[in-house]
């Protein structure tokens, strides 16, 4: 079986970690750029009458499968065939997604969870009359799910982020990110990144630091503040590349 993709995505999301994992409204768009020289240009005729897409693609950062996983919102392990992970003996990925526009050989789609440079096998629309199943079910899902929480930032944490988006554009998916980790199982240290330190939580993201606390159900953000020392800060290795960022950002709170 030979397969060549016919494409790759563009995207906003590098890491997993900065994807979702279904396509959901905290999702970047993207763009599909398909390969030149393939007579891909009759192959998109009619297409743009689609609304929605769907994606088959190659889970091109996963070189391992494993036959149980544990998802985000399962309770227990669950067969990687009742699930989406990416952990699959073929890693062949399948997402719907919305068709925005064509532009040539460009294919612009709305939220997604796929990464940059994921590498595309093909491109099926989504039919209305026979993809839509009515009382479809998910048994483990059903039965592990807690309940939703409801994420309320405060001013500071508000005005904190806006002052990261302006001054690191990629750090603009850091609020999607927070969205999706703490509305599920915000307190489960075996599959986030979190710790309790006195009366509250800390949510790690790169090399930022969250904090907040839960109330029933609801999840407080408190603040954002780096996650390096200032010991850490006067040194001159960077290898995540992000540390003058982090002097400007605590320069900001410092002066506010």
């Amino acid at each position: 079986m030979i397969i060549e993709p016919i494409g790759f995505i563009k995207s906003e999301q590098i890491h997993p970690y900065q994807a979702s994992r279904q396509p959901d409204e905290f999702s970047s768009k993207a763009t599909i750029q398909l390969q030149s020289g393939k007579n891909f240009e009759q192959a998109l005729q009619d297409l743009s009458g689609c609304s929605h897409l769907w994606i088959i693609y190659h889970f091109h950062q996963n070189e391992n499968w494993k036959p149980l996983v544990q998802t985000p919102r399962s309770n227990k392990k669950i067969g990687v065939f009742a699930t989406r992970s990416p952990y699959r003996p073929n890693p062949i990925g399948l997402s719907v997604v919305k068709l925005e526009s064509i532009e040539g050989l460009k294919i612009y789609i709305g939220p997604n969870d796929l990464l940059d440079g994921t590498p595309i096998l093909d491109i099926k629309p989504y039919h209305p009359e026979f993809d839509r199943i009515e009382n479809a079910t998910i048994e483990w899902l059903e039965s592990s799910v807690g309940p939703k929480m409801e994420i309320r930032f405060s001013p500071i944490a508000e005005e904190q982020l806006s002052e990261l988006e302006s001054l690191d554009v990629s750090l603009k998916l850091m609020r999607s990110f927070i969205l999706r980790q703490l509305e599920y199982d915000p307190t489960n240290q075996n599959k986030k990144r979190v710790e309790f330190i006195q009366s509250y939580w800390v949510l790690s993201y790169r090399t930022w630091r969250i904090d907040f606390i839960v109330q029933d159900t609801i999840v407080a953000i408190l603040a954002i503040r780096s996650g390096y020392t200032t010991d850490d800060l006067e040194k001159s290795d960077d290898p995540y590349g992000d540390k003058e960022v982090h002097r400007r950002f605590i320069h900001i709170q410092d002066t506010n």
